[in-house]
């Protein structure tokens, strides 16, 4: 399984990209006819957030699935045993035990996956629709003609949220170390 994950994570961007247009246009074609040939009309599925939306996921899934497994690889599993040993249940032993010892993965899981969605343009470009754009497409669009002051301002914004949301994990991580 792993190296499935190594392997998507090392396929060109653009590949993915366009895959996953051909996957969406493919997929959409089959819903909508097999939905007009029941019903009578087509569904009306076509590109927009929610597929951009499942895009970034299908991106982001190797790189969350690395971190995490890597965080509940080094957990202690005399922990879970030792819950198991004086009365949880599968449940509580996870919601005590698992899920607190796996936070500091998915936390860091989920910062790199947003940080990797605001930076991303082509899946972004490939799964958006006509009338769906995000601030990566957004600022492209305005490099066509010249850098311009709006340019600067966003791109200060984005490096001050990175730092910010990089610190509060660190900071986030400190914490929780010490009280384990």
């Amino acid at each position: 399984m792993l190296g499935a994950l190594y392997i998507t994570v090392a396929i060109p961007e653009i590949a993915q990209g366009i895959s996953l247009l051909i996957y969406f246009e493919r997929g959409f074609e089959y819903i909508n006819a097999t939905w007009a040939d029941l019903f009578g009309q087509p569904l009306g599925l076509k590109f927009g957030l929610l597929t951009m939306i499942l895009g970034h996921i299908t991106f982001n899934i190797p790189y969350v699935a690395v971190i995490v497994w890597a965080r509940l690889v080094s957990m202690n599993q005399n922990l879970e045993e030792a819950a198991r040993d004086l009365g949880a249940n599968n449940l509580q032993t996870f919601i005590r035990v698992t899920f607190p010892l796996a936070l500091p993965g998915i936390l860091g899981g989920a910062l790199l996956a947003f940080t990797l969605s605001l930076d991303d343009y082509v899946i972004s470009f490939f799964t958006k629709g006509i009338s769906t754009d995000t601030l990566t497409i957004f600022v492209y669009g305005l490099l066509k003609q010249t850098v311009t002051p709006e340019i600067n301002a966003i791109s200060t914004l984005m490096i001050t949220v990175s730092i910010l949301l990089v610190s509060v994990s660190l900071i986030i991580q400190s914490r929780y170390s010490r009280q384990v």
